[in-house]
């Protein structure tokens, strides 16, 4: 039985540069609610920094320019997530709910007035040399910077979590807050620190949508739920960046299935609005069968001085 790989390599070399956004939300999520932060405000996290790259893209030209203005923008965001939930002691639920819904009239509104009038691209493309020959697997090593970065990013924020003093005060300040108090090291400070960060990787996310698969542009909603995916990815692997890794690839497939459904023929059988549901639906039970998960235990309880 022989195999037709060119639809495989097509399927991959459409599905990794999808799986990228989705790994940057995870990564950013699992700093957050590793320190007992529950960042719901994610999704609009990934839309603003979409929308901040495209605005410093369009302006400038530069695709440089965009990165660092999007992760500006969710520099910005993560640093007033953390005076809301970490300062403040609001309901991360809530707040985070707010942020998402202002980010997307905040982003349409802005863009029409902000969009500058240079040319704007997909970021290049950095082939490996030797293993972007490779059948199939070779559609991995094609692709941009901020592609490769999230792939690398997963076993990096592994070590860091389980093998670096940041990693461990992480943890602490997710489930044992008040023994992190102990040893004199601020609570607040770690999780203000892990918000911004965790923001910040988020808006990563979206500024990889606009580079990556939007050609440096904006549009309204972009994300397309990519911050909401990445809260079930998280909590199905428990917290597990490489695991996390893993299961943003298989949304990647199910996401580039949309766009090959034709090259696939028990798949054109399907009806079309079946298929673009794929991903939304594997996300439901993502959150159906994590319902067991045991959050860190003191996540999204705001920690009071003295108490």
């Amino acid at each position: 039985m022989t195999i037709d790989m060119d639809p495989l390599t097509t399927l991959l070399s459409v599905a990794i540069p999808l799986m990228a956004p989705l790994v940057w939300a995870m990564l950013g999520e699992t700093i957050s609610e590793r320190g007992g932060v529950l960042n719901v405000g994610l999704e609009g996290a990934v839309l603003l920094g979409a929308w901040g790259s495209a605005v410093g893209y369009s302006q400038t030209g530069a695709w440089g320019i965009g990165i660092l203005t999007g992760l500006a923008t969710g520099v910005i965001t993560g640093g007033a997530l953390a005076y809301l939930y970490v300062w403040r002691g609001v309901d991360q639920v809530i707040g985070g709910v707010i942020l998402n819904l202002l980010a997307v009239g905040l982003t349409t509104a802005l863009w029409t007035s902000m969009q500058g009038a240079a040319s704007v691209a997909n970021a290049p493309r950095l082939p490996v040399p030797f293993l972007s020959d490779i059948p199939v697997l070779g559609a991995i090593f094609s692709q941009n910077l901020l592609v490769y970065g999230a792939i690398v990013g997963a076993p990096v924020l592994l070590l860091l979590l389980d093998r670096t003093r940041w990693g461990l005060r992480l943890k602490a300040a997710g489930e044992a807050p008040e023994a992190l108090d102990a040893a004199g090291v601020s609570v607040r400070r770690v999780r203000t620190l892990a918000v911004v960060a965790g923001t910040t990787l988020g808006a990563l996310g979206g500024v990889t949508i606009g580079l990556t698969s939007a050609s440096g542009g904006f549009v309204p909603s972009m994300s397309a739920g990519v911050g909401y995916i990445a809260l079930a990815v998280v909590i199905l692997v428990r917290w597990h960046p490489v695991l996390g890794l893993m299961a943003a690839l298989v949304f990647g497939l199910l996401q580039a299935l949309q766009y090959q459904s034709q090259t696939f023929t028990w798949l054109a059988a399907l009806p079309s609005e079946l298929v673009l549901a794929l991903p939304y639906l594997a996300a439901i039970v993502v959150v159906a069968l994590s319902r067991a998960a045991r959050y860190p235990a003191a996540m999204g309880v705001p920690w009071r001085v003295g108490r």
